[in-house]
């Protein structure tokens, strides 16, 4: 019985340890599948992080190669103008095959009629392009179709360019999309800032050229209307000169002053017009030398005395002692200066009277013109030194004038170093005053001044000149014979040659523009066959530009016409001495 309850409580709990060995096994069995799928699970998410780690590596690497690309040509654009040769090595650098398959590029920029570039390139796989219209008003456009990404240049007509984006991008890399275009874009816009810096330059290029063009043709012109309208006053001031010595009688003695007045206000109106062309178109030059203020003074009173005592005005002319004896400046210009201001004092007061002051103040010569005229409103002083203005513009206007004086003496004045002042009070007068800064003059150029100042015997000089037109060998002719000279004369610089083979001559005063031969042509000539006289020249012409040539062509000085008889004799004493 016992044995049997043994065996039966032995039976069951074999049968109980079975059945929980099962159920673990079936446990475990589950647990194992669990955790195979969730190793599954885990190697696929390995899977895709490594092949998006994959992908944004490759991404990062694409764009540091295109930030590199990028900075590269910038630079290189920076430092030259686009060439085709230069664009297609742009387009290629582009071009890798694997994400952007091809490229198209066309630029075409134009003026008007002027194509200023024009290039069209394509590479990498063969595409067809065809520009969409949806281009024509956006900066970019993505053809989904044809995985085509097309960049225009903005504001620049008829320049573009298109990427073939590989499909497997689209596919594959889809985010790859938006920062491609990106750079894309950024590429672009490198390429407008490059050929609208490009079209810049040339344009400013070309206005350089036409404003050069414009300047020669400026220098032309007013080199033209200098001779022609000095030679014809040359003709007309060297009668009158020489008339003066003649017997006239009263009536004809007043006919001649007319002459001489009339002459000397178209000669001040012409030097007027031509000096404010001159500085406008820089070719104005100062001319510096010896010159002593007591004799500018002395000229002066000579010159304006007469017609103060005309209109019945005291006219004083007062120099410091204080001023050096010799300074250093231009005394043509300082006489310009002092000849508009006084002239316009004494046009502009009808009694009383026109005071003149020269001094020196802190080493700068002040020269002052005081007047008891009609004066100027604070209103109307701004307009004084305003070219081709004055102060009564109405036909009816009692004084003439081309209102180009004042505006004259204040840029002479700055070119000078110094400036103009002026104050005035309406109804009762006018002060003018200059300030120029000069030095003195040194004890050898004091020295030279003095010398070329002596009265030097011309007795003997034999002297050819060189001049086309007869009127003026016939004045220059008179004049020379009053000085007991008898010149021979060439009508061009190719019968001056001529003549020299036969004859010597101690000096030649050689005109400038000639038939045949010019004076320049006929002076280089001359100079290299080692002629080593003094060669004068005689020009019309008094712009810097003219007295370089005549300099350059080996020309020793110069005598600008309109010329009195007193300037070739200085000249000719100048120059005999150095002999």
């Amino acid at each position: 019985m016992d044995l049997e309850k043994n065996n039966a409580l032995l039976t069951k709990k074999l049968a109980r340890e079975k059945a929980a060995r099962k159920a673990a096994e079936k446990l475990l069995e589950a647990k194992s599948l669990e955790v195979y799928n969730a190793n599954l699970a885990l190697q696929e998410s390995l899977n895709t992080v490594q092949t998006k780690l994959d992908q944004d590596s490759m991404l990062l690497a694409y764009k540091a190669k295109m930030d590199s690309q990028l900075l590269h040509f910038s630079q290189l654009f920076l430092k030259q103008s686009p060439t085709n040769t230069l664009l297609e090595e742009f387009i290629d650098k582009l071009t890798d095959h694997d994400i952007i398959s091809g490229m198209h590029i066309n630029i075409k920029l134009q003026n008007k009629d002027t194509i200023f570039f024009q290039h069209t390139y394509m590479t990498g796989r063969t595409q067809t392009w065809t520009l969409p219209n949806e281009l024509t008003s956006n900066n970019s456009y993505w053809d989904q179709h044809n995985n085509l990404f097309w960049v225009s240049l903005s504001g620049l007509d008829n320049c573009y360019f298109a990427a073939k984006i590989d499909p497997s991008v689209t596919i594959t890399y889809q985010s790859w999309l938006n920062p491609i275009q990106k750079h894309l874009s950024l590429f672009g816009e490198l390429l407008t800032s490059v050929f609208i810096r490009h079209i810049t330059l040339i344009e400013e290029v070309n206005a350089r050229k036409q404003a050069e063009e414009s300047e020669k043709a400026t220098q032309s012109f007013l080199a033209m209307i200098n001779h022609e309208l000095r030679t014809p006053l040359n003709g007309l001031l060297g009668s009158a000169e020489l008339l003066a010595d003649t017997s006239l009688a009263d009536n004809q003695r007043k006919l001649l002053t007319t002459l001489n007045s009339s002459g000397e206000l178209l000669r001040n109106i012409i030097n007027d017009l031509l000096d404010y062309s001159k500085m406008n178109a820089n070719m104005f030059e100062l001319i510096e030398g010896v010159f002593n203020v007591q004799e500018v003074a002395d000229l002066l009173l000579t010159i304006f005395n007469h017609s103060a005592e005309d209109k019945g005005l005291k006219f004083i002319i007062h120099r410091s002692e204080s001023i050096p004896l010799h300074l250093m400046g231009d005394v043509d210009r300082l006489k310009q200066i002092c000849v508009n201001l006084i002239g316009n004092a004494i046009k502009f007061t009808e009694k009383g009277s026109v005071k003149v002051e020269f001094d020196w103040r802190e080493e700068q010569l002040i020269f002052a013109v005081t007047d008891t005229g009609t004066g100027i409103q604070a209103c109307d002083i701004d307009k004084l030194f305003q070219p081709f203005s004055q102060i009564d513009l109405s036909s009816k206007k009692a004084h003439e004038g081309t209102g180009l004086g004042l505006s004259i003496c204040k840029k002479l004045s700055q070119l000078m170093g110094g400036d103009i002042h002026v104050r005035s009070q309406f109804g009762q007068g006018s002060t003018f005053s200059v300030q120029l800064p000069l030095v003195t003059a040194s004890k050898e150029a004091q020295a030279d001044h003095q010398k070329s100042s002596t009265n030097t015997s011309l007795k003997g000089m034999k002297i050819l000149v060189v001049e086309d037109v007869k009127t003026n060998q016939m004045i220059i002719n008179l004049m020379l014979k009053k000085l007991q000279l008898t010149p021979q004369f060439a009508d061009n610089g190719l019968e001056a040659l001529e003549q020299l083979k036969f004859n010597n001559f101690d000096i030649i005063l050689m005109d400038c523009r000639m038939p045949v031969m010019d004076g320049f042509t006929a002076t280089e000539t001359l100079r290299h066959q080692g002629y080593n006289k003094p060669i004068i020249a005689l020009t019309a012409g008094t712009t810097s530009t003219e007295r370089e040539q005549c300099l350059q062509a080996g020309m020793d000085d110069i005598l600008f016409k309109p010329y009195k008889l007193e300037d070739i004799q200085d000249t000719l004493c100048h120059w005999s001495q150095t002999q």
